[in-house]
């Protein structure tokens, strides 16, 4: 079996991450769109008054726990082993888990907007559904989209036991 040249191992990056990349911004159109639905059956009387007790704290210590659980835990992956495989399979295995990873950053992440909507109910104010998605989005954004931030860390905790990954298409320091 031969190996892939250079230019077929790097033109795969691109269309995993273009894929991966696609199907992040349906995922993350679903908090607006959301929003936006539950507007007609919270919003009625108006956005209301802000709850003044305790359900927006909830959603903002969902909020944080959400970061440090991406931040702490999110990028860590058992590091690629040594192995005969061809590059293009080591790559495509890389891709899988990143992949596997951002799903799992990104449940993380849109759980503080889902927690946001029965506490809506709970406090009958539209404000909650609002809150979740104003921190949900960028923490998404920050911690789950597959940018090179991400993807360069990602390949980092691959790498660390000194076997190249390809998902960035070099080694990371």
């Amino acid at each position: 079996m031969s190996t892939p040249s250079a230019s077929s191992a790097g033109s795969a990056v691109p269309a995993a991450r273009q894929s991966l990349t696609m199907v992040c911004a349906t995922m993350a159109a679903a908090i607006p769109l959301m929003t936006l639905v539950l507007w007609f059956v919270l919003g009625t009387d108006g956005i209301g008054a802000f709850p003044k007790s305790w359900p927006p704290l909830v959603v903002l210590a969902a909020a944080v726990g959400a970061y440090s659980i991406c931040e702490l835990v999110g990028f860590r992956t058992p590091p690629l082993a040594y192995s005969n495989r061809p590059a293009a399979e080591v790559q495509a295995d890389s891709w899988r888990r990143f992949t596997a990873s951002t799903f799992t950053r990104f449940a993380v992440c849109e759980a503080v907007f889902l927690i946001s909507i029965p506490l809506a109910f709970v406090a009958d104010s539209y404000w909650l559904v609002l809150i979740g998605a104003v921190l949900a989005l960028p923490l998404f954004f920050w911690e789950a989209w597959p940018g090179e931030r991400n993807q360069r860390r990602f390949a980092a905790a691959l790498e660390s036991g000194g076997v190249a990954s390809y998902l960035t298409g070099r080694l990371q320091d």
